[in-house]
């Protein structure tokens, strides 16, 4: 493969590791708001600690419809993707 080739793996990549580390930004800062309630409740006898979960709530499940056009959107994504890749493979070629 030559490196043009490789180029498109290696954006990839990247961008799999800045979700990655969005995530887990995100996590941790999730995490902070539960530590700072819980030391709210050990200084201040008026503060409750959550008694469900604080970011996600319970939604109801999404229906048949709205999961076949979840899908279809991903499929159609996913397609863009791989002829983006295609064209980038088939022009190495050349």
């Amino acid at each position: 493969m030559t490196p043009k080739a490789l180029s498109v793996y290696k954006e990839q990549k990247d961008q799999e590791n800045k979700s990655r580390l969005a995530l887990a930004d995100m996590s941790a800062w999730m995490n902070g708001v539960y530590v700072l309630r819980a030391i709210g409740c050990a200084m201040d006898k008026n503060a409750t600690y959550p008694n469900s979960n604080v970011f996600f709530n319970d939604e109801p499940e999404l229906t048949e419809e709205e999961k076949e056009e979840i899908i279809k959107e991903n499929t159609q994504i996913a397609a863009s993707n791989f002829a983006a890749w295609a064209e980038v493979a088939n022009k190495s070629k050349k």
